[in-house]
């Protein structure tokens, strides 16, 4: 019998709910039904409501006997048999915006708050680092914020050039880490830190599992545009419009993720398996 082809379908679990099938085994998203058209749903409840006649069949996919399935164990896990029915129930709709194989899209909010704990961390990390590797950075702006105290000018001009270039030192350093913290986790987890907190990861629009390294790179290239000279001004509103695309775009991108080809999805992504 060929594999049965991704989607979503009665959950054997709840007669009131559709599980999503990822062609391999029972994923965890389910979601409540709903029908398919007002219409269709009043037309039923008129037929159901008149004297002497039956309601309708309410549209399901019953299991055939000996598919594996025995619906939840005590510990509330979802048994991975593999179902034996049907086509996917592509009429009912699930209410969230998904990927093209039927994986839920991450909301605005959950993006945000990963975007938070990831800049916390960032911000640690950079911090030692700029200790380590450009110390005459904190030193720097130390003394001029002490020559400004004192109203000394000519110390204030003496320290300008030296300010400057340590901060175009810090800038570069955080360029690589921020480079090297994102790539890093997208290429091997597809979650950094603060989207396994919130549940969340990243994957290509077109298939799941972590990032290849030329997607990754690609998700990363609108960050290169603070430092073209005469278009690094209008980073300020191109990071903001980048962050909040997500709020109005069908398919809740960001303009990174457009570049990239990439979607932001609820739940981790699986490692692809290696040959013997």
């Amino acid at each position: 019998m060929s594999p049965q082809p991704p989607g979503w379908y009665q959950d054997p679990s709840s007669p009131d709910q559709l599980r999503y099938w990822d062609g391999v085994s029972w994923s965890n998203h389910t979601t409540p039904k709903k029908s398919p058209t007002a219409s269709q749903s009043q037309g039923g409840l008129a037929q159901a409501a008149r004297p002497g006649q039956a309601a309708p069949p309410v549209p399901t996919t019953p299991m055939p006997q000996g598919s594996g399935w025995q619906g939840q164990s005590a510990s509330g896990q979802v048994p991975q048999a593999a179902p034996q029915f049907g086509q996917p129930q592509s009429g009912w709709t699930t209410g969230v915006p998904t990927t093209a194989d039927g994986v839920p899209l991450a909301s605005w909010g959950r993006r945000l708050g990963a975007w938070l704990i990831d800049g916390v961390i960032l911000l640690a990390l950079s911090y030692f680092a700029l200790r380590a590797f450009v110390p005459g950075y904190f030193d720097g702006i130390q003394a001029l914020v002490d020559a400004a105290a004192a109203q000394d000018e000519t110390a204030m001009n003496n320290l300008l050039p030296q300010v400057t270039s340590e901060a175009s030192k810090a800038a570069l350093l955080w360029l690589v880490l921020s480079a090297a913290y994102c790539v890093g986790f997208w290429t091997t987890t597809a979650q950094t830190p603060g989207k396994m907190v919130v549940g969340i990861s990243v994957r290509r629009a077109d298939r799941p599992g972590p990032l290849d390294l030329s997607t990754a790179v690609r998700r990363r290239l609108l960050t290169l545009i603070q430092v073209i000279p005469l278009v690094g001004g209008i980073y300020t509103i191109v990071w903001g419009l980048d962050g909040l695309w997500p709020l109005w775009d069908s398919k809740r991108q960001s303009l990174h993720d457009k570049i990239a080809r990439t979607q932001v999805v609820v739940g981790k992504q699986k490692r692809p398996t290696t040959g013997p």
